[in-house]
């Protein structure tokens, strides 16, 4: 579930951010350039990347500066330090007393103030692509390539802002027409085109080499030699411009943008910040998500005691039938159990014998079930495989077991039978999903309707 947006005041400014799950420590995200907290939170790929993030034990604080997305779009004069300052007012608002602090480009800048300002509330910090310098000065002779540059301030003109200009000449990947309409709105709802001009002159204004020699935290700088448009030696300079700075190289394994957090860059936050890298086991698994309905009806009808010994019945049901099938529960949701399967047969037996089990302590199930690739940590289940479940599971009617598309084709030849359930949007899963009603048999239809 996405959290609802908060907001910190500092000094009259409201600054919006979100908080995602609970943990041991706290890390936060500094965004590059623009922002939307809501509308990063649209595209999968970055549930993925805070999935993963939270699998290391953490809370996950996302924000908006102050000009950009849903904080006020005011302050447009702001200097690195009101940025830094307005990050720890984030933290204070937040309950969190230290934290680990990821930032991109300008994000990262502001990252290595507030870690120089306030050592004692910053415990590490990861900068991608961060330069000290905007731009190139005595001592500093680097700067972003030219032709970037102009190509990203066309892409300012009110009459291009919105329209993904400054993306679609680096996303040509096949599949980047989402990632460009995704680009387009992210930018609309960040900022208006002169907020973002302004925001654009002052990460070439900014330099932080004052600040640098009283970062105490250990830094990790991390640069794609993949990115032709930034060159290796300012990163390598920052690194050994800071007391406890390392640099590591990455060459990204996807083709998406720079902007998308990829495998290669995640393993090496996770190392960084743990001691280790767990990688996340990879495998192919069938995930059913089983949702109780109406189930605050019933607690009304039936009472809290009541409720409960129900509920309890229910699960202990489940956790039989998944163990019967070779499966395992990787979590409950509340309202309902999430299981993984090696075999999508033994995914669609259990989620039979599930509704069978709700239906005879009188509660009414729905259950939708995929199969695709995961990413599995201890009991943690990441990937878009996961998201799609769970969609399809909330698209599912009462008493009955909606598939993917990709699960009646495994199963052809399998004594099952299914009938359409026509094509579906699933909130924050890419594409239409043709989807199934899976029923015993052919004459079983009718029955499963009722």
């Amino acid at each position: 579930m996405i959290p609802s947006t908060r907001y910190a005041v500092r000094n009259g400014v409201d600054l919006a951010y979100k908080v995602f799950g609970e943990g041991d420590r706290d890390i936060v995200l500094a965004f590059a350039f623009i922002s939307n907290v809501d509308v990063f939170c649209e595209l999968p790929e970055h549930l993925e990347f805070i999935e993963r993030l939270q699998a290391l034990g953490a809370r996950v604080i996302l924000f908006d500066k102050r000009g950009t997305g849903l904080s006020d779009r005011g302050g447009l004069d702001a200097t690195v330090e009101d940025r830094a300052d307005d990050l720890v007012a984030i933290l204070d608002a937040a309950g969190s007393t230290r934290a680990a602090i990821i930032g991109w480009f300008d994000g990262g800048a502001t990252a290595l103030v507030a870690a120089a300002r306030h050592p004692d509330r910053i415990d590490a910090v990861i900068v991608y692509e961060a330069f000290a310098v905007g731009h190139a000065d005595d001592g500093f002779p680097w700067t972003l390539d030219a032709a970037w540059v102009a190509s990203l301030m066309a892409g300012l003109e009110p009459a291009e802002w919105g329209r993904g200009l400054v993306v679609r000449q680096f996303w040509q990947a096949e599949g980047a027409e989402r990632l460009v309409a995704w680009w387009e709105r992210y930018e609309s709802m960040s900022a208006t085109p002169t907020a973002a001009r302004r925001l654009a002159e002052a990460i070439v204004a900014v330099d932080i080499r004052p600040y640098l020699a009283d970062v105490r935290a250990p830094v990790l700088v991390l640069h794609d030699t993949a990115l032709e448009a930034i060159e290796e030696a300012p990163m390598r300079w920052l690194a050994d411009a800071l007391p406890e700075g390392r640099l590591q190289l990455v060459r990204r394994s996807s083709a998406l943008p720079a902007i998308l957090p990829d495998g290669a860059l995640v393993d090496e936050m996770e190392e960084f910040l743990t001691g280790a890298r767990s990688g996340g086991r990879r495998d192919v698994l069938t995930t059913v998500f089983t949702d109780i309905v109406e189930s605050t009806a019933t607690l009304a009808r039936t009472g809290d005691e009541r409720w409960r010994n129900i509920l309890a019945s229910h699960d202990e049901a489940l956790r039989r039938s998944i163990a019967r099938f070779s499966g395992t529960e990787a979590n409950t949701t509340g309202d309902g159990i999430v299981a993984t399967f090696p075999l999508p047969s033994s995914a669609l037996h259990y989620a039979t014998q599930a509704l069978e089990s709700a239906a005879a302590l009188g509660l009414g199930l729905r259950v939708g079930v995929h199969s695709g690739e995961l990413i599995m940590r201890g009991d943690d289940l990441v990937g878009l495989a996961v998201h799609a479940a769970a969609r399809i599971c909330a698209a599912a009617d009462p008493g009955r077991i909606m598939v993917s598309d990709t699960v009646r084709s495994l199963l052809l030849g399998f004594p099952f039978a299914f009938e359409p359930a026509g094509e579906h949007d699933l909130k924050g899963v890419p594409d239409r999903w043709r989807l199934w009603y899976c029923i015993d048999g052919p004459d079983d239809a009718e029955a499963r309707r009722g």
